[in-house]
């Protein structure tokens, strides 16, 4: 179960929202990781192939996914909201139900977090951990699906013609600070 992290040619912060697509991919990429770990070694002991994405994907979804939603929460939602493009308005409406869904989706991810620590301390999952991050993993994917769907098909095509070129270089600034770089 190798965990690839590179592959087609990313984006950069010139590009913040395609950035924010590709964000996406890797959000799918790694709820699957974890899907695939616990389909296939929730009944027996992990094996080090599956340790390390485990690992991998806790790691992605604790340090690197709360960037993203920062990403959209402090720098392109306040700018689409500042447009008052009535075109725009149904689009920007969906903006506080989005965060709402970060929210739920952080609540679950520290239970998928506490569960999947202790699986990698102990190397297996107890029945009531088990049962509780295979729902976990059917409520994030179900958010997910949802949630990626409509930023990718309305909120970020939004974006890219509503927001000029200044506004797209400044969010892609932000996003640079926010990794330090």
């Amino acid at each position: 179960m190798p965990v690839q992290l590179g592959g087609q040619t990313q984006a950069d912060f010139t590009e913040p929202i395609q950035l924010l697509m590709d964000c996406h991919r890797r959000i799918e990429h790694f709820l699957g990781i974890l899907q695939k770990v616990v389909d296939r070694f929730s009944q027996g002991e992990l094996n080090d192939e599956a340790r390390r994405a485990l690992a991998a994907a806790l790691n992605y979804f604790a340090h690197a996914a709360p960037n993203h939603t920062a990403d959209e929460e402090e720098s392109l939602f306040p700018r689409l909201r500042q447009t008052h493009e009535p075109a725009l308005a149904p689009v920007v409406e969906q903006a506080a139900a989005l965060e709402r869904d970060h929210r739920h989706a952080e609540t679950i991810h520290a239970r998928i977090e506490r569960i999947g620590r202790g699986w990698l301390s102990n190397g297996r999952l107890d029945a009531a951990d088990l049962d509780r991050i295979r729902e976990d993993l059917r409520l994030l994917s179900s958010l997910y699906a949802a949630h990626i769907a409509f930023e990718d098909e309305r909120l970020f095509p939004a974006a890219s013609t509503a927001l000029d070129q200044a506004s797209l270089a400044e969010i892609g600034g932000e996003m640079a600070q926010r990794r330090g770089l």
